[in-house]
């Protein structure tokens, strides 16, 4: 049931904030962090470094609700809120780093997943990198969208 709440309650967030002039953008954003995490999140717990539960639908041995909600919804977003001027690209980062990390804490503190050699820190760690590392992605979509749309 809390991958079905995340899932819910993600959605609604994403149509509080989605802006449908940048929809490519933000799709492609959403597209690349389910794909990313779905393999990290597979092989980190091939690795037994921790596990979900109550999964309603398995996906790479996530849930379908978890990689199609928040991870789907704040790749999306994060590639929608891409900021030109780095000072507000690392607040962006900061941003959605810590609310991505809320949401985890708060699926560990439900049961949905457990850690068993895994630490909420590693996770944010973990966050930071793949925030800052498609800030630099989402730049080339986007120069490449609008390379597109100029011809």
């Amino acid at each position: 049931m809390p991958w079905l709440i995340v899932f819910i309650f993600s959605w609604i967030l994403f149509f509080m904030f989605f802006d449908r002039k940048r929809m490519a953008v933000g799709l492609w954003g959403g597209f690349m962090f389910a794909a990313l995490a779905s393999i990290v999140d597979w092989g980190i717990q091939q690795m037994g470094l921790y596990e979900f539960r109550y999964l309603i639908i398995p996906f790479f041995g996530s849930s379908l609700f978890y990689i199609w909600g928040p991870v789907f919804t704040m790749g999306a977003l994060f590639f929608q809120f891409l900021q030109p001027n780095r000072l507000l690209q690392v607040a962006n980062i900061l941003v959605f780093s810590v609310a991505y990390l809320s949401m985890e804490s708060l699926i560990v503190k439900s049961g949905a997943a457990s850690y068993h050699n895994w630490h909420l820190l590693a996770s944010f760690g973990i966050d930071l990198l793949t925030f800052f590392s498609f800030s630099y992605i989402g730049g080339l979509v986007i120069n490449a969208i609008e390379q597109k749309k100029a011809y």
